[in-house]
């Protein structure tokens, strides 16, 4: 059964109410708790997941949240330890992600993306293949070349285009559409968009669309301070690379 994403609708939730639909023992002792939807982030798109607590209705069982997937099926896979009481499929739970890890998250994949609005808007010859938004490594990857000797003028250029964005703030906005129609919003539509999750747009600045699963911030100058500090070239890839004041 696949679960309802509830992050996918709202910016900003972090909490919600939900059904547990199993409840399995698996290696190590750890439990994966499977559930009818949930606020919880899985790991994907180079993003990390959240973590939190899920607890029963009447306080009686809590369980530890440490790592959170989805599968091909749909299905979110709370995976932790129970640290009071025991939670069986039918209890009515209470899910709690923890907030200081989803902003850092968050942050990262956001700035990320107002990277990538500065390349297209600079109308650089680079399609973006891939993204790492973790506090340990930045970056997002290009398919395309830059000459070595125009680098460090790009990264410049990049780098004033977000300050620019970031600082001016603007609200993002949320559109569920096919994938079909995503090429109308979005100047790039990967051919690999996850089939087991709602296919979602995240508009960024009013007009720059992205095909994109994850969590962002609400409005853009949440980010903070964005510092672009490399731009190399390599065997036919281009990577950017950043990080936000505060967490890297």
């Amino acid at each position: 059964m696949a679960t309802e994403l509830v992050y996918l609708q709202d910016f900003e939730v972090t909490t919600c109410d939900a059904t547990v639909q199993a409840a399995e023992g698996i290696e190590e002792g750890a439990v994966d708790i499977q559930l009818d939807q949930t606020c919880f982030y899985p790991r994907g798109g180079g993003q990390d997941w959240d973590t939190g607590t899920i607890k029963s209705a009447d306080d009686s069982a809590a369980f530890a949240v440490r790592e959170v997937r989805l599968d091909e099926h749909g299905t979110v896979h709370h995976i932790g330890t129970v640290t009071a009481g025991t939670l069986k499929a039918g209890d009515r739970v209470s899910c709690s992600v923890d907030p200081a890890r989803r902003m850092i998250n968050t942050r990262l994949h956001s700035a990320g993306h107002t990277v990538d609005l500065a390349v297209d808007r600079l109308k650089l010859p680079l399609t973006p293949v891939r993204g790492g938004h973790y506090p340990h490594m930045s970056f997002v990857e290009y398919e395309g070349t830059v000459e070595p000797e125009q680098a460090e003028e790009i990264r410049q250029k990049v780098e004033a285009i977000v300050h620019e964005v970031i600082d001016k703030g603007s609200e993002n906005e949320i559109r569920f559409m096919p994938v079909s129609e995503m090429h109308t919003v979005c100047r790039h539509v990967p051919p690999n968009i996850p089939a087991n999750k709602p296919a979602r747009v995240v508009i960024y600045d009013g007009t720059f669309g992205v095909p994109c699963g994850g969590t962002h911030v609400k409005n853009v100058h949440d980010i903070g301070q964005v510092h672009v500090t490399k731009l190399k070239t390599k065997k036919g890839l281009t990577k950017v690379s950043y990080t936000v004041e505060g967490i890297n």
